[in-house]
């Protein structure tokens, strides 16, 4: 029967979960904290201090211990008992939200004319609904959907089923303006030997502040007292906003605690000592910039082993201990020794701040890093130069790098800009041999790399000084052919023509005039020479072009030039107008006929082109003729005959045009040869202009006669 009713008592509570509406948090401040002011609210005390660094940290205080002790950085969240906290940025002056639980101080029926008050506030319920209630706070009125919240300054009212709960909200009291602050960020440690905890004391007054230094409680075997540079003191005097940082030294000889106080400022530390190896970092917080590898001394005192194990390490960094020479996991001590913590940062982390941690003994210990610099999703720049194994710039070279391919500057350099990641470098050059190398690049890296080509053993290049070659039938002409040996190796070429005709022949000399023949060119490394290819077509050879290939071989391989052979022929051209001259009337128009003949070879592409007196329409019809003569075929060598060819020169004469005898010139010119003649053109005026001027001459007269009448009479 008790099993059955706690199995009913289960399920019932498991029912009604759901419909409970977690108690709201009402945001009591937002707003700007300074160093030196303080805010009070649920039995903690919050204020701003700053470290030596310079980092300014949230400092959260129940009495005299401190509950949370953060760095200022922006969206960080902080959890108390019945508080909520959250950081904004930091900008003279660190902005927070300030948010509590509120008391519940009544519970309303859900009925119209229900309500309460309380420290002169008035509560109203106006109307109610199985959706909403209607409220009235203070005369301000709100609807108050079921299950939900509604906030009206530091009252929370919560409507479920039939009951409207009313919370208040605790005020937060802002205390003014301290003189100064003090920071430690050690609360409770474990020492193996002497410690000593520094104290930051920063002052915001406008004048010397003198502050007393004391220890309230020790235990009574611990020599424990204040050091300022390396002093004993019991007094700081500071600078006006200035701040100055105090060593809290102790020799624990167990487990204790020291409370002390300075000005009207009272701490406490916890200190437990341990047996064994006494271990001193005196960083607790370092800023770097991302992408250093920071360095920090670690002091070891005793006598046995030690044991270094990373805990805590962001992913992408590392962290180890280091004797100037190797990485340190363990080594043994006796008396006192030191080694370099060492922390490697990736150029990619994020900003603020970063907690690593490691054991030595088993024993954990924290440092911090504060990132104030970092190139996190910036591109990285890679700068490549090329070098021979001289060391001098190869200026004719390309570098390939992912998909993208430089032709390097006169001084071998090829820049690249990157997103961060592993690649393959890909170098080459007319000459030398390829050379691949990897890399690796960081956010907004910028890195140098020389890569340093060796020579191929057998590499060469040519070079015609013209590729088109112009030779007469029975004649000989040459071609200029320059060969630089660029390989680590001396080598030997051969040069042949490919294409040429039945009965055409060439040789290879040192000379242009071909006196002294030679079968292949012999070049030592580094050297070049300039030969000529004497080509002797024979004396049947017909006028054309020959496409063939000039062909360089040698123990690296080949490499093959397109050339033109020319054959040049006897051209001339003639062009003659029937008739010679012609007549035509102002106004009027005419043609003469054209004809172009050609008795030596073929002229091609014939084009006509005419002067003629201003405003007259002059044009040949056609204007272009596309061959005149004739040839034959003759093997290889292609040119196709035309014969006599013809023309219209046609002439249109403006009516403006005086009577009298023009010059036309016509010109026609070809490929190969041009020709010109003249047409006289004779332009006479029509019958009615010479009506018009009879009539004009006999009304002169009239008029001349009519005046002489006129002055006679007088």
């Amino acid at each position: 029967m008790k099993i059955r009713k706690a199995l009913l008592t289960l399920a019932l509570i498991a029912f009604l979960m759901p419909s409970v509406v977690a108690q709201p948090y009402i945001t009591v401040f937002q707003g700007k904290l300074l160093p030196g002011e303080s805010l009070s609210v649920g039995g903690y005390n919050i204020k701003i201090v700053q470290a030596i660094n310079g980092t300014y940290y949230l400092m959260v205080n129940n009495g005299s211990n401190t509950v949370e002790l953060r760095p200022f950085v922006f969206g960080t969240k902080i959890e108390l008992k019945g508080v909520r906290i959250t950081l904004g940025s930091y900008t003279d002056g660190g902005f927070l939200i300030i948010s509590v639980k509120p008391k519940l101080i009544a519970k309303l029926p859900a009925k119209p004319g229900e309500s309460a008050s309380f420290s002169g506030n008035t509560i109203k319920v106006l109307d109610v609904s199985n959706k909403s209630a209607e409220v009235s706070v203070n005369g301000i009125q709100k609807i108050l959907p079921i299950n939900s919240t509604v906030t009206v300054d530091l009252i929370a009212l919560e409507y479920t089923e039939d009951v409207i709960n009313v919370y208040v909200a605790e005020k937060v009291s802002k205390c003014s303006t301290q003189d100064y602050s003090v920071f430690y960020a050690v609360q409770s440690l474990k020492t193996s030997g002497a410690v000593d905890i520094p104290i930051t004391i920063t002052s915001y007054s406008n004048s010397r502040l003198s502050l007393p230094l004391k220890i309230i409680s020790a235990p009574s075997d611990w020599k424990v007292g204040f050091v300022y540079n390396g002093f004993d003191v019991d007094e700081i005097n500071i600078p006006p906003k200035d701040s100055a940082t105090v060593l809290l030294h102790a020799e624990p000889s167990g487990k204790g605690s020291v409370k002390f106080e300075i000005g009207n400022f009272i701490g406490e530390v916890k200190i437990s000592r341990e047996t064994g190896i006494e271990v001193f970092i005196p960083y607790s917080t370092i800023e770097a910039e991302a992408g250093r590898v920071v360095s920090a001394p670690i002091s070891f005192k005793g006598y046995g082993s030690v044991r270094f194990t990373p805990i805590n390490i962001p992913s992408g960094w590392d962290m180890y201990l280091t004797n100037g020479q190797y990485r340190l996991r363990s080594f043994q001590i006796e008396g006192s020794s030191s080694a370099n913590l060492m922390i490697e940062i990736p150029r990619n982390a994020t900003l603020g701040y970063h907690n690593l941690s490691f054991e030595i003994n088993g024993r954990r210990y924290y440092t911090g890093i504060y990132i104030y610099k970092t190139y996190l999703g910036q591109p990285a720049e890679l700068h490549v130069r090329l070098l021979d194994t001289t060391g001098a710039p190869i200026t004719q070279g390309w570098v390939s790098v992912g998909n993208k391919n430089l032709t390097v500057t006169q001084n071998g350099e090829a820049t690249f800009e990157l997103s961060p990641g592993e690649y393959t470098i890909k170098a080459y050059a007319e000459g030398y041999l390829s050379k691949e190398e990897k890399i690796k690049l960081g956010d907004g890296e910028s890195k140098d790399l020389q890569i340093t080509l060796e020579k191929a053993p057998y590499y060469f290049d040519v070079k015609l000084q013209s590729d088109v070659v112009a030779i007469q039938a029975g004649m000989s002409g040459r071609l200029e052919l320059s060969i630089r040996n660029l390989g680590s190796k001396d080598d030997e070429y051969t040069v042949e023509i490919e294409g040429l005709p039945s009965g055409w022949n060439y040789m290879l000399s040192q000379d242009s005039s071909g006196s002294v023949p030679i079968s292949t060119v012999s070049l030592a490394s580094g050297s070049s020479s300039t030969v000529y290819i004497i080509i002797s077509p024979p004396f049947t050879a017909q006028p054309g072009e020959i496409k063939g290939k000039l062909v360089v071989e040698g123990r690296g391989g080949e490499k093959s030039i397109p050339i033109t052979i020319r054959i040049i022929g006897s051209y001339n051209l003639h062009l003659d107008a029937s008739p010679p001259s012609v007549t035509i009337k102002s106004g009027g128009s005419s043609a003469v006929s054209l004809h172009l003949t050609s008795d030596m070879g073929v002229v091609t592409n014939v084009k006509f082109s005419v002067q003629a007196p201003s405003g007259w329409e002059v044009e040949v019809v056609p204007s272009t003729i596309p061959r005149v003569g004739y040839a034959e075929v003759n093997g290889p060598v292609k040119v196709i005959g035309g014969g006599m060819a013809s023309a219209e020169l046609r002439i249109k004469v403006p009516k403006s045009a005086p009577a009298g005898t023009y010059t036309i010139k016509v010109r026609a010119t070809g490929d190969q040869a041009e020709a010109d003649t003249t047409v006289a053109v004779r332009v006479v005026q029509s019958s009615g202009f010479t009506y018009l001027g009879v009539l004009i001459l006999i009304g002169a007269f009239a008029l001349v006669i009519w005046m002489m009448r006129r002055v006679g009479r007088r």
